[in-house]
């Protein structure tokens, strides 16, 4: 029997959502690292999604869009919800605020505009 949720990976969304992006990395990061399984690319994936964040914030519009790039094209081959996370939220929502990023970067503009997601946690899961 498969356990629900890692309590680090619910520990990692409160930190997205509180916009503590590196702690969220951190944190994820720890799971990543004994994850050798399906879901070693999951944790990957929000890892990347989560330092994109950081890079956005940070200023570095090109860290940020590759990053988002690398995470969005794991996060993808999972399911809509998976351990919980509803994926299909950030990934739209990531997706989104790539285009904006993207096209600042192309015009030497700020990307101001960018509304950081919310990462959704749910009880439930899509596995059996």
């Amino acid at each position: 029997m498969k356990v629900l949720h890692d309590p680090r990976l619910a520990k990692g969304i409160d930190e997205f959502n509180e916009r503590l992006f590196f702690e969220c990395h951190e944190t994820l990061e720890e799971i990543w690292l004994e994850e050798h399984g399906e879901d070693r690319l999951f944790y990957q994936g929000l890892i990347q999604v989560a330092a994109g964040y950081l890079k956005w914030e940070q200023g570095i519009l090109i860290g940020a869009i590759k990053l988002w790039h690398r995470g969005l094209e794991k996060l993808v081959t999972y399911p809509a919800i998976h351990r919980g996370v509803d994926l299909a939220a950030l990934i739209g929502a990531t997706n989104k605020n790539l285009k904006i990023v993207e096209h600042a970067y192309e015009q030497k503009a700020s990307a101001s505009d960018v509304s950081v997601p919310r990462i959704s946690l749910s009880g439930g899961d899509d596995e059996a």
